[in-house]
């Protein structure tokens, strides 16, 4: 009988595999059955650009074309629900807290998004941009440019497409 197990069998190596697939972040599917992803790109180079004298710059994207597609994304959502899920943040944003308490406000939004998920108010693509931040997380910088990215998602989904 001759199938792919004889090869696994014999005991020679396997040299054909299936190729891998590379694909963006973690996906939910929309209303139609069409996989939605975070944009391919998104967090792969950081928060920030260097200018050529060296000074680091939130990148325009987080506040224009990735926060209008979270927006986009995440529009069946409540703007209400989404800046429930800012509250501690934004009640974190003194300069007089450490960055640790900081982090605590961020990482309060994934079990909010979880069960907003599960209440059927949220798409699951909220708590997969919200790990995928959390994991970028270091330093007050990167904690400032995800509140700012938050900020803009918000603006955007209050204001539409005006």
């Amino acid at each position: 009988m001759d199938n792919i197990n004889t090869t696994i069998s014999t005991g020679e190596p396997v040299t054909e595999q299936a190729p891998a697939v590379d694909t963006p972040s973690t996906s939910t599917i929309a209303s139609d059955n069409t996989p939605v992803y975070l944009p391919a790109d998104y967090l792969s180079a950081g928060y920030y650009a260097i200018t050529d004298k060296g000074a680091k710059y939130l990148r325009p994207e987080f506040v224009g074309k990735y926060a209008e597609t979270m927006a986009s994304l995440l529009a069946d959502m409540k703007p209400t629900d989404f800046n429930g899920l800012l509250r501690e943040m934004k009640r974190s944003k003194k300069k007089t807290l450490p960055f640790e308490a900081r982090l605590t406000a961020a990482a309060e939004m994934l079990p909010k998004a979880l069960a907003l998920v599960h209440r059927k108010k949220a798409p699951a693509l909220l708590v997969t941009y919200i790990k995928d931040n959390l994991d970028h997380l270091h330093d007050d910088d990167d904690w400032t440019a995800y509140y700012r990215n938050l900020e803009a998602i918000a603006g955007y989904m209050i204001g539409g497409d005006t």
